[in-house]
Formats: C-alpha cells, sequence, structure tokens
C-alpha cells in the first residue's frame, strides 16, 4: 500500500518540494565551492605551498560533485513508471556513490603532489594572505557543512548528508594546511609535504565512510530492526504471529517486506482489513518507510515455507 506523497517524506514535505529544498542547498553549496577553490587553487600555484593546491583541487571535487548532485536530483524526483516501478530514488544513492569516487580521486591526485614534494622543489613562499585565505575556507567549509548536515537530517537526503561529510574533510583538510604552512614559516620546508600526507588522511576516510554507506544500499542491507518491527506488529490483537521481517532502501525511502499468521478461520473481508490496519500502524511508527508488503498465512505450530532459517 503507497501512501499519499505528502506523508511519505519528514516534517509532510512533498517530493517535489523535497526535492526543490535538496536543490536549494546543493546550488548555494556549488557557489561557495567554486569561490573557496578558485581561491585555494589560484594562491597554491602563485606561493607553490604543494598543500594549499591540493587541497584547493579537493573543494573543485567538491563543486563537481555538486553538479553531479543537481543531475541525479532531477531523475530521482521523477515518480515511479513501468520502467522503475519502485520509483527513481536510487539515482541519488549512485550520486552519492559518485561523490565517493571522486573523492578517491582527489586522494590519489594528492598523493601524486605529495610525491612530487618529496622529490624536492622549490620552498613555498609563505605570507599573510595563506593564512587569511587557510582561516576563511575553514570557517566557510565548517559553515556549509554544519548547514548540509542539519538539511540532510531534516530532508531524509543520502546526496545532501555524504557531500556534507565530504565539505567536513576540506574543513579538517585546511586545518592541516595552516599546521603545514605555519611549520614552513618557522623554518621547517618539509611541514607543507607532511601538512598534504595529513590531507589525504581526512580524504580518504571520507571516501571509505561515503562509499559504504552508499554499497549499503545497493546491496540491499537491512535497514530497520526487524524484531522491533514484529514487536510493533504482534501488539494487534488478531495477529497470532509475525514473521520473516525484511527491510531495505535508504532514509525516506525504505521498503518493507514480512508475514503475518491469523486464525485459519478469519474471513478473507476481515483479514484485509487488518492487513491495512497493520500497515497504518507501521507507517506511523516508521514515518520513513515508503511501501510495506504483507503476506497472509493461516496460523500453524510450525511455518511450512521456503524462507531462510535464520528470518524465519
Amino acid at each position: 500500500m503507497n501512501r499519499d506523497s505528502t506523508r511519505i517524506e519528514a516534517g509532510d514535505l512533498s517530493r517535489d518540494e523535497r526535492s526543490r529544498q535538496v536543490r536549494r542547498v546543493l546550488w548555494v553549496t556549488l557557489a561557495l565551492n567554486i569561490l573557496v577553490a578558485v581561491a585555494k587553487t589560484g594562491y597554491g600555484y602563485w606561493s607553490g605551498i604543494i598543500s594549499l593546491q591540493a587541497d584547493g583541487f579537493h573543494t573543485m571535487f567538491d563543486a563537481a560533485n555538486n553538479i553531479i548532485g543537481l543531475v541525479a536530483l532531477g531523475i530521482a524526483r521523477k515518480p515511479p513508471d513501468r520502467e522503475h516501478p519502485y520509483g527513481h530514488k536510487r539515482f541519488e544513492v549512485a550520486a552519492s556513490m559518485g561523490i565517493g569516487i571522486m573523492i578517491f580521486l582527489g586522494f590519489l591526485e594528492l598523493g601524486r603532489a605529495v610525491w612530487r614534494s618529496a622529490e624536492g622543489g622549490p620552498e613555498p613562499t609563505i605570507g599573510p594572505g595563506a593564512y587569511w585565505i587557510v582561516v576563511v575556507t575553514v570557517l566557510v567549509n565548517i559553515g556549509i557543512s554544519v548547514w548540509e548536515t542539519r538539511e540532510g537530517e531534516r530532508l531524509n537526503s543520502m546526496l545532501l548528508k555524504s557531500d556534507a561529510a565530504h565539505t567536513f574533510s576540506d574543513s579538517l583538510a585546511a586545518g592541516a594546511v595552516l599546521v603545514g604552512i605555519t611549520l614552513v614559516d618557522f623554518g621547517f620546508p618539509a611541514g607543507d609535504t607532511i601538512a598534504a600526507l595529513a590531507v589525504m588522511g581526512f580524504i580518504g576516510m571520507t571516501a571509505y565512510r561515503v562509499l559504504r554507506d552508499t554499497v549499503d544500499v545497493l546491496v540491499d542491507s537491512s535497514f530497520l530492526n526487524p524484531k522491533e518491527i514484529q514487536k510493533r506488529v504482534e501488539q494487534h490483537d488478531a495477529v497470532l504471529s509475525c514473521h520473516y521481517v525484511r527491510s531495505r532502501g535508504m532514509p525516506g525511502h525504505i521498503h518493507v517486506d514480512l508475514h503475518l499468521s491469523l486464525d485459519p478461520n478469519t474471513n478473507l473481508r476481515r483479514a484485509g482489513d487488518i492487513m491495512v490496519e497493520v500497515k497504518e500502524a507501521l507507517y506511523e511508527e516508521y514515518p520513513n518507510v515508503e511501501d510495506i508488503l504483507v503476506q497472509l498465512e493461516p496460523h500453524t505450530e510450525a511455518h511450512v515455507e521456503d524462507v531462510p532459517e535464520k528470518l524465519i
């Protein structure tokens, strides 16, 4: 049973309104990322600061990710059709995976920059401008990350939350750059290379987290606790047992399958009413659930069916 679209999203937002708000966040983030990337990359090349150049490229990947997200959202907002009966929401997951891959590419690019720096080269020029650019970009990135995280939670958007994680890694990376240029300024040239290595660590961990979360969705990892669902369903007086509970999906788009057993003497009309009542109770309990598939069965002492033993 599908619910009305105004009940599917958090805060009673319709699909179109949710998509519009997510796109608004991405457009603002894209504009800020472009400004930050140009500032960091331009000054990094002018001054010869390898870690600042690499951090600038990291932010360029952020901007590219925002564009990927905007394109994916245009597809994900489409309603279900014959070719995509479950909707297009997983295009958003695919975009999140694209972000993870882009972060990993940034990790490799930074590795090459660190290698070149370790082989030797001209000492970077550290001036007041370097400190100002890094401090300002740290503050901007933290602000973007906090805002995206809050909006991602409110709108149940995996895309916004993964992009917020990437942006926060920019903040940590820029902090490492700040330490590195300070070391160089105090007569320790290797500080720039050390800072670049720290940035690599932040980028690598972020790529791992984003890719792990998207893969969990794509391989249909269990999303809700089946024991809690079973307990909630069996609160209904007419339900004699609930078993084989499965869930999959992503925030705001969860599908649940379960089996119910009723008194064998229950007539079909009453059984249908019970099924509807159970679904409504679950929809109220779990507002992120998009659809629930229920199989009705006559109650027996043992369930004789082709169900994996661990899921009965």
